[in-house]
């Protein structure tokens, strides 16, 4: 068997061991076949014995043992390792005793030597592996390499050459590449075993046997000859000296593993090599946790010593040698045990904790001895072991200092060419072992080092003539001629300058290389400065290696650092070429483009490294430039060479792939790349051949990663090029005329256009051109189109030649790739190019999506199977399914409009603009080109075509989408359909009129088939899983798959449906997914079971019903009704679950019959001064269902009793419609009994008044669709009810008629107990009648509601109401009264609905008559007693006492004189109060206290008592309030008439408190009031600076401690938990000092959405799970807040009250309005606290910092008009403005200066400031007639015209806001009411009539719709407002 064979047979073996012990089946069998390859042993421990049982291992045999070694070694199973290790051990003692067959054909290793080897290594392994065994293996090892250690004095001479040698070799080998984790302990077992081996006799004796051998002629020696021989020519002879190498290689190796696993509790030693083992040594410091114990510290001496001593004994015979001339033969190895001992010296150092001079000695030796040879071993381990003294032995600094001498110190040795290891020289590995020195120390030491190095280097001179390092140091002839030693110190002898320079060489290298080691910026920042200022201070040699140097250095170095070097560079790059300087300057360009290829390492620098050589390429050309002007154009080839040789450099930087620097570029990188290839242009670099030979390859990778040379923003193009700094330098006519001919060459379709642009316009052309030609070149088409996103490009001359460089780029890339499409080699770039631009069609551009729609469309003409391409396909109809999405979104939520559209199916979002129309015309540019492009594709393809529109239909996901339409799907199919009129025969068909003639059944087909049978595999393999894991073996037979299949599916998918259940009520996670194949499964067993299955069909109707989410019932309807008409038979069973699971819903009361989103009274709820929160509005919507009831349809008699429990929620009129109207159609279409169906009408009708016994509701939200649906439903049931007829036909009897003596009206009355027929037909026609009434009147609000300006609208249905217009006042009455027979509720809402006078008076005296039929309807109370006490109620007060409560605000009226004190009223006022929550009527704190005034028997003072004994901060609240109300002046000069009781009150307040509350009270005030104090002690400060006042409130803020639990008065909900003590900021002030100051507070946000909602209502999001968005969260927030002293608040906080109910009112309906009702408190007589808006600046400051106006400031701040963030912030801006605008016209508020109105950073509009609200105005000047402001810029932000879009929404929004607002207009008025005593200026005679005039409460709603279009349009650029405007910036300098 030859050398090969043994390989191969290793090799298999070897893997086979290793398959067997990663395989986790691996058998016993397998294993004891492995074992019985060995040979077998007798366990015999008598040694004499052995000798009887030797055995001949041969190759196969050795091989085997190896195998199994390696495979206990490797295995996993312990059972394994038990059953093996002892065979193993076993093996170990006898290897002293085997034979070896002969053979010299091994490679590596011998027979021996392999079997020791793999035989130690795998014993060690498994004593790392299985620790439990280690101490055995190890005591089996020792013992063993004892007894080898002996047969060295056997005498047989061939025995111990070819088996002892051998065994020890591997024995040692296997030792030192053991990865076992060592102890001490273990080094003292080795040890001794090996001292024999180490003994000098012992030594000899084998040397001479070696010798003997090798020297011998004899045959019997032949074989050990050839056998040494073989060794000796592997390069690893056996010898004495080998044993040696050997032993201290694997002392060395245990006693650094030692190390490092006393310092590792882990298993990560095990893992690592000796390399890695010893790199951490000499990194870090060594710490021995393992006490070392006087046997081990014995042996460590003498190892210690012996190593040393092995170094001396073989320096003296190497000094020898070199003397005689001749060179040691291999078997010494004499430099690999110098260089081992003094690595085993230094640890056995290391573990003493001892060092001694001698050692030291002769590693100083050892460094500066030369070696003859180009072996640098010995010198490696010198810098090894001074390192490991260094580190640890602190006190030895000379080790450093020997380490940098030694680098400082000339030497032939770093002109050795030789590495350490890989490419690392002696000098680099001489650096990194200071560096790790170094890195140990502190830095004060490291950069000492440091500088002590580049002294030396500042020492030397000056002389720049030497530019030649290498090839110097002839050996001075003082010297050996072997070796070179320098003993002195740096500055102890002269030395020539060639010595010199290596000498600086070294430092520059050093320096450099600790830089980059230690990554420490203090001395990378210090390194860099230093040899900065050596530049150009030597040779320039010397100056090229510092700036090689610096390269390494800026890839580890700070921005700082990296800046400074590359401005090092940029500053020699600059100088121009000379004779002198032409080296380092090749060098810099040299470094520049090194630089560039490695910073793929620092990608963070790619941005400004680009930057820079932009700049200096740029800074070079106008450099060049001038030149030029001022010495001509003789020069101009040679010059522009300098900057040309940096492209390279570009090309190097910029084709980094990570680097996208044409993507999201700055608007100074679009500058440089701009100017870049402005010179390019005119330097001729993209025209001239030569310039293009030499760097076209470095333009092209250029052109690919530039950006547009315009950014987006950049609206003014041609006075930027005019401007520019590069093109307006001086150019000649004949430029001009040049440049202009290039480009018209080019453009030749443009030429009279560009005969009359000028030369910086046709050079920027000429630069799109040149750029776009080569990306196009290079597969990029698409970019072009970004240029065309800047809208100064498209408003510009130069668009027609813009779009005509698209064209060439569109035809030279289809060139390009038609090229390709020959050789058939299309790459993914076309694919690319295509999908970039089907997304571009899309664009929120005009402009950007023709141009696209162009270009691809002539990619789809040169290549019409790109369509065959499944990817491109899907993006194109998902990108019409988006489009049409954005299109949809219209009628979803119109007014918030959503920007991004997103498809998960292929990973695109697109952004688009809220402009609709726009959006409508791009899908409608899109379907068209589309169906073209399909149809191109289909007739080349049209199978493939086919294909990929089943597989898109197929694969659609519907619960990504609740749509009832999908536009892709719609196309796909519509293009489907089409997929054979290729096929002649296909489309000849007989013409029938009105008969649909397609082949869409062809397509359907091939659909359904396909589905059929994936189906059909789908299910197989499901069953084939499910049988696989029960062990079974399936038989796929046909009766199997009709017979057993079915049954057993039955028993799995119940056992699958009772587990899904049980999680269900356990509440556990339930996918969609998971749900929809179990149920579909589950209904397909149904259908194909012969039998019907009852405990299947109870799940399947009831697991959907459990869920409850709007995704699982419509799943549900699917399959229920998929499962009925498939087997009719189950129908019934089915329908009985139905209903009872919709019982279930209505006693569990679920989605709608829910009373969770009933709606309150937005008085009744809490008010909060924060601002509008669209999330509050959505979280409702997110619970809306319009489908729920399609299921239900049999079961209304359940249903229309349960009416009074469906949710009065506006989104349940839907519902609620459909029910009627369904309920209708029946009664309508179905004969039923009389008792029936008058029972059946009238529960229709109760179940309709139910609706309208509930306030008129809104529509709710901005779901444009909704509200059309409901008003085609109201018009629907209208028609249905208009169209009822009573029929009372049927009478159920037992006697035959013709027998029967009573009527069939006597019969009715019979059946009916009470009524005959008659009497019936009249009750139904009157209850017809009212009904008719409410459906108009609930008709002609939803009309107005969704169409406000009342414009024609074709989606709706005209409805003419007639019943209301036939009225007259005594059917108006009659009305009344039928309407309160059916129900008090009923009749009270007639009140809100209907204007006329009667109705209001006919419900009057029924309240004044029958007051206690209406004690349950808290709204008929304020008709009862109206504004005052009337005589003819008195009777009817006594029901006062059972009446449901009114909202806080109404009760606290009913305190005030206008009722007389009467007592019924005030014990009911104080019941309603105390029946709300205290954090409810909190808010109406200066109500309350006002109404002290009329508290006459003390009701209201009992109420305050009470509740501030309840709420701590409704007791400070009102204590600040009262404190506010003492006085009629801000002085304190006259008290008011309620001082005393005010007085009195607080301090019963006060004295009633104790405990904590006690305490709480008194820290908040002692807080506030050290905080409000700053004021006062700011007053002597008014007169001076701003500075001074500044100090001071910093002073007094520094005093103030924050205690627990405090908070500001105006933020109650929060603690404040720190202070900004730097914050406070004195406000201007003539007379007062008011400050700023700034307060962290700690807030909880609670979530709206509580576990009930989520139980009970239906969602309409994902099962699969809720969003955490809504948990409690605690987040602090710094609030900054204004303390004033002697300026009454208390006007601003009545009239910031009403902003915070007005925008209660909004949030109620769901308006997409926003209002910032901000904090402000009154807190004493003229004192108050007010709250900062924050992120937010006054349209004054604007003014101030010269903002024009306010669309140049949205421009600027949120980009341009067409971007998305521009169209966000308008539409917050429309939002707040329409809100302000409405309360500004309802309240009067006045002042609206610019001061008083601010910005946030979101582009809201906040008011401030309301000194003048109601009845006052600035002066008493009555400037501000218009009723609301509305600029020319505000309207110009919305759009600049009153027929835009934008507009149009603020105008809808404001009436709905005017319309939303008048319901709550008397409780609106009573807040403003109850402080009219209060003395405020804002009142003045008649301002209620005012204030209710202004809501127009007899105006129908489109009457008050049209009254408030009218205020707009008078509102609309008033120039009063404008005069207004100009008076304030003449009195008080406010800009506007």
């Amino acid at each position: 068997m030859d050398s090969l064979e043994f390989d191969l047979h290793g090799l298999v073996l070897d893997q086979l061991a290793d398959t067997l012990s990663i395989d986790s089946g691996t058998t016993n069998d397998e294993v004891s076949r492995l074992i019985k390859r060995c040979p077998e042993l007798l366990d015999d421990d008598n040694g004499g014995e052995k000798e009887k049982h030797v055995i001949l291992m041969t190759k196969t045999l050795t091989q085997n043992v190896s195998a199994l070694a390696s495979f206990t070694a490797n295995t996993k199973c312990e059972t394994y390792v038990n059953e093996i290790l002892p065979i193993l051990l076993n093996y170990l003692r006898y290897l002293p005793i085997f034979s070896f067959e002969q053979d010299l054909t091994w490679r590596e290793f011998s027979l021996p030597d392999q079997l020791s080897d793999k035989l130690i290594s795998g014993l060690l392994k498994i004593a790392t592996n299985f620790s439990q065994n280690r101490d055995k293996i190890f005591k089996d090892v020792c013992a063993s390499l004892g007894k080898l250690a002996d047969q060295l004095r056997c005498g047989n001479a061939e025995y111990i050459c070819t088996v002892i040698l051998p065994l020890l070799k591997g024995f040692f080998r296997a030792f030192q590449t053991s990865h076992l984790p060592w102890h001490c302990n273990d080094f003292e077992s080795v040890a001794h075993q090996t001292q024999s081996l180490v003994n000098n006799d012992c030594l000899q004796e084998v040397g001479q046997i070696i010798d003997t051998v090798i020297q011998s002629l004899e045959p019997q020696h032949y074989y050990a000859k050839k056998f040494l021989s073989r060794y000796q020519h592997r390069g690893s002879p056996l010898s004495s000296n080998g044993i040696i190498l050997d032993i201290t290689t694997m002392m060395r190796n245990m006693l650094a593993r030692a190390i490092i696993a006393s310092n590792h509790y882990d298993d990560s030693v095990t893992s690592m090599t000796f390399k890695e083992i010893w790199e951490m040594l000499v990194k870090s410091k060594a710490n021995i946790h393992i006490a070392v114990t006087d046997y081990v510290r014995k042996a460590l001496r003498k190892i210690y010593v012996m190593s040393l001593q092995y170094f001396t004994e073989l320096t003296g015979l190497l000094d020898n040698l070199v003397a005689q001339g001749n060179d040691y033969p291999s078997s010494l190895y004499v430099r690999e045990i110098m260089a081992t001992s003094l690595d085993l010296a230094a640890i056995a150092s290391i573990y003493l904790h001892e060092v001694d001079d001698v050692l030291i000695s002769k590693l100083t030796a050892s460094l500066f001895n030369v070696p003859q040879t180009p072996d640098v071993k010995v010198q490696k381990s010198a810098l090894d072991a001074t390192t490991l003294l260094a580190l640890n032995f602190p006190e030895a600094m000379n080790m450093i200092q020997t380490i940098r001498r030694f680098l400082t110190t000339p030497s032939t040795i770093f002109e050795l060419a030789v590495t350490v290891e890989k490419d690392i020289s002696i000098l680099d590995y001489a650096i990194i072992r200071l560096a790790y020195c170094l890195k140990a120390m502190n830095q004060g030491t490291s950069q000492s080092v440091i500088y002590n190095l580049l002294m030396i280097l500042s020492s030397g001179g000056h002389d720049r003539s030497l530019t030649s390092q290498k090839n110097f140091l002839a050996p001075n002839s003082s010297m050996a001629s072997d070796q070179m030693s320098i003993h002195s110190s740096v500055s102890g002898i002269s030395r020539n300058e060639e010595q010199r320079q290596q000498m600086y060489e070294n430092i520059v290298c050093a320096v450099t290389g600790v830089a980059c080691i230690l990554k420490d910026d203090n001395i990378t920042t210090f390194s860099v400065s230093m040899l900065g200022q050596r530049l150009h201070n030597h040779t320039p040699a010397l100056d090229t290696l510092i700036l090689e140097k610096f390269v390494d250095v800026a890839l580890v170095s700070p921005e700082k650092v990296f800046s400074e070097i590359v401005q090092k560079f940029e500053d020699i790059s600059r100088q121009s070429l000379s004779p002198e300087n032409k080296m380092v300057t090749t060098a810099v360009l040299k470094c520049q483009l090194d630089l560039a290829s490695r910073l793929n390492s620092r990608p963070e620098f790619y941005g400004l490294y680009l930057l820079r050589i932009l700049s200096l390429f740029v800074e070079k050309g106008v450099v060049i430039q001038q030149t030029v002007e001022k010495n001509g154009r003789l020069q101009v080839t040679s010059l522009a060479g300098e900057i040309g040789i940096l492209l390279p450099v570009l090309k190097t930087l910029l084709s980094h792939d990570d680097f996208k620097a044409h993507m999201n570029a700055s608007e100074e990188l679009v500058s440089l790349f701009r100017n870049l290839w402005f010179h390019c242009v005119l330097y001729g670099f993209v025209s001239e051949e030569t310039w293009m030979r030499e760097w076209r390859d470095s333009l092209v990778v250029i052109a690919q990663k530039t950006p547009p040379l315009v950014q987006e923003s950049t609206n003014y193009l041609e006075s930027d090029l005019e401007f520019n700094s590069v093109l307006r330098r001086g150019n000649s006519d004949q430029d001009l005329a040049n440049v202009r001919s290039s480009l018209s060459s080019f453009l030749p379709n443009r030429a009279s256009e560009i005969k009359y642009f000028s030369f910086a316009e046709i050079t920027f052309l000429l630069s799109v051109y040149h750029i776009e030609i080569m990306r196009s070149q290079m597969g990029q088409c698409s970019f072009i189109l970004r240029y065309f996103v800047n809208q100064g490009i498209n408003a510009s001359k130069l668009v027609g030649c813009m779009e005509e460089i698209g064209n060439q780029v569109i035809e030279v890339f289809i060139k390009e790739c038609s090229k390709r499409a020959i050789a058939h080699t299309i790459n993914e770039n076309l694919r690319n190019q295509v999908h970039d631009l089907m997304i571009a069609t899309c664009h929120r551009l005009g402009k950007v999506s023709q141009l696209s729609i162009k270009h691809l469309d002539s990619l789809m003409s040169a290549f019409p199977s790109l369509l065959c391409d499944k990817k491109l396909l899907f993006l194109l109809l998902e990108l019409i399914e988006l489009v049409w999405q954005s299109c949809e979104a219209e009628y979803l939520n119109e007014y918030s409009p959503v920007y991004t559209f997103t498809s998960p199916k292929v990973g695109v979002s697109l952004d688009l603009t809220d402009d609709y129309n726009y959006r409508r015309e791009i899908l409608s540019r899109l379907c068209e080109n589309s169906k073209k492009w399909l149809t191109v594709a289909m007739s080349r393809a049209p199978s493939e075509i086919r294909g990929l529109l089943e597989n898109y239909l197929a694969e659609f996901d519907p619960y990504q989408s609740d749509n009832s339409v999908h536009m892709g799907r719609s196309i796909a199919v519509e293009i489907g359909k089409a997929f054979s009129k290729a096929d002649y025969n296909s489309v000849i068909f007989p013409r029938v009129p009105s008969a649909i003639i397609d082949n869409v059944s062809e397509f359907i087909k091939d659909y359904s088939t396909r589905r059929q049978f994936y189906g059909q595999v789908a299910g197989a393999n499901r069953w084939l899983a499910s049988l696989s894991t029960e062990g079974q073996t399936p038989e796929l037979s046909p009766v199997k798959l009709s017979e057993e299949i079915i049954a057993d599916q039955k028993q799995r998918i119940k056992a699958c449906l009772a587990l899904l259940e049980k999680r269900i009520h356990e509440g556990s996670h339930v996918s969609m997914k998971e749900l929809n194949s179990t149920l579909h499964f589950a209904a397909g067993i149904l259908i194909s079971s012969p039998k019907t299955d009852e405990e299947i069909i109870q799940y399947v109707v009831w697991i959907p019903i459990y869920i409850f989410t709007l995704e699982s019932l419509k799943l549900a309807t699917s399959i229920w009704t998929w499962i009925i008409n498939e087997t009719s038979v189950v129908e019934k069973r089915i329908m009985i679950e139905i209903a009872n699971g919709w019982i279930w819903t209505i006693r569990q009361r679920k989605g709608l019959f829910s009373s969770i989103l009933n709606v309150k009274d937005p008085f009744v709820n809490k008010m909060l001064y924060a601002p509008s929160d669209k999330a509050t509005r959505d979280k409702v919507y997110k619970y809306r269902c319009t489908q729920l009831v399609d299921l239900y349809l049999r079961f209304f008699q359940i249903t229309l009793d349960a009416s009074d429990l469906i949710s009065n929620h506006s989104l349940s009129r839907e519902g609620r419609l459909q029910i009627l109207m369904c309920a209708l159609k029946i009664l309508q279409s179905n004969r039923m009994e009389a008792s029936i169906e008058h029972k059946f009408r009238t529960k229709i009708f109760n179940s309709a008044f139910s609706w309208f016994s509930l306030p008129p509701r809104w529509a709710y939200g901005g779901n444009k669709r909704a509200m059309i649906t409901e008003y085609k439903l109201l018009i629907e049931v209208y028609r249905l009810v208009e169209n009822d007829k009573v029929e009372l036909s049927e009478v159920l009897s037992t006697t035959p008629k013709k027998y029967s003596q009573f009527s069939l009206s006597n019969t009715i009355s019979i059946a009916l107990s009470d009524k005959n027929r008659e009497e019936i037909v009249n009750q139904t026609t009157k209850s017809k009648k009212l009904l008719l009434l409410f459906l108009e009147s609930e008709i002609s609000n939803l009309a107005t509601w969704s169409n406000p300006l009342n414009i024609p609208d074709p989606i709706k249905e005209n409805f003419v109401s007639l019943v209301e217009s036939r009225l007259t006042e005594d059917s108006w009455k009659n009305n009344v009264r039928h309407a309160w027979s059916i129900s008090s509720q009923l009749a009270v809402q007639m009140a809100f609905r209907f204007k006329q006078p009667f109705v209001q008076n006919e419900l009057h005296k029924l309240l004044a008559n029958n007051a206690s039929e209406a004690v349950r309807v808290a709204e008929a109370l304020p008709l009862l007693l109206g504004d005052k006490l009337n005589q003819n109620v008195l009777s009817q007060l006594k029901y006062l006492l059972y009446w449901a409560p009114v909202p806080p605000i109404t009760a606290i009226t009913y305190f005030s004189s206008t009722y007389n004190d009467n007592s019924l009223i005030l014990q009911y006022a104080m019941r309603a109060l105390e029946c709300h929550p205290v954090d409810i009527v909190f808010f109406y704190i200066p109500q309350i206290v006002q109404a002290l005034r009329y508290d006459k028997w003390g009701y209201v003072e009992r109420f305050i008592m009470g509740a501030a004994k309840i709420s701590q901060l409704f007791a400070h609240q009102i204590i600040w309030n009262m404190n506010a109300n003492m006085y009629k002046d801000d002085e304190c000069a006259i008290p008011d008439s309620l001082k005393p009781t005010l007085d009195r009150i607080i301090k019963h307040i006060v004295e009633s408190l104790s405990g904590e509350d006690k305490a709480f009270y008194e820290r908040e005030f002692t807080f506030f009031k050290n905080v409000t104090s700053i004021s006062g002690k700011l007053k002597p400060y008014i007169k001076k600076s701003k500075l001074e006042k500044k100090q001071k409130i910093d002073e007094e803020m520094a005093k103030i401690n924050v205690d627990v639990g405090v908070y500001l008065p105006s933020n109650p909900e929060g603690t404040v938990v720190d202070i900004d003590y730097k914050s406070g900021r004195p406000l201007q002030s003539h007379a007062k000092a008011p400050f700023m100051a700034t307060f962290k507070i700690r807030k909880t946000i609670y979530d709206y959405d509580s576990e009930e909602i989520k139980e009970t209502l239906i969602q309409s999001g994902s099962i699969d799970g809720y969003d955490d968005e809504d948990e409690p969260k605690t987040i602090d927030v710094f609030q900054s807040a204004i303390f004033k002293v002697g300026d009454d608040c208390r006007q601003d906080v009545l009239a910031l009250q009403l902003i915070a109910i007005f925008k209660n009112i909004f949030t109620s309906v769901g308006l997409d309005l926003y209002l910032f009702p901000y904090r402000v408190v009154a807190t004493a007589p003229g004192c108050g606290m007010i709250d900062v808006i924050p992120n937010s600046i006054s349209r004054d400051q604007l003014g101030r910092e010269k903002v024009n106006s306010l669309y140049d400031y949205f421009v600027t701040t949120y980009g341009g008009v067409d971007s998305i963030s521009f169209q966000k912030a308008r539409n917050c801006f429309i939002q707040s403005a329409a809100a302000y605008s409405v309360v500004s016209f309802l309240l009067q508020i006045k002042d609206r200066h610019n001061g008083n109105i601010m910005l946030d950073n979101e582009g809201y509009i906040i008011h401030i400031d309301f000194g003048f609200i109601l009845d006052i105005a600035p002066g008493g000047i009555t400037f501000e007639s218009s009723p609301f402001k509305l600029t020319t810029e505000m309207i110009q932000v919305m759009g600049g015209r009153a027929d835009v879009q934008q507009f149009k929404w603020f105008s809808e929004l404001c009436i709905k806001a005017y319309l939303a607002s008048r319901p709550y207009a008397e409780q609106i008025i009573q807040c403003v009411a109850l402080m009219l005593g209060s003395g405020l200026p804002c009142f003045k005679g008649d301002t209620l009539k005012r204030l209710r005039d202004r809501f127009q409460l007899d105006k129908t709603e489109r009457q008050a719709a049209d009254f408030m279009i009218v205020k707009i349009n008078q509102s609309f650029e008033n120039k009063r407002t404008v005069l207004y405007d100009s008076f304030q910036k003449a009195t008080n300098g406010i800009p506007y």
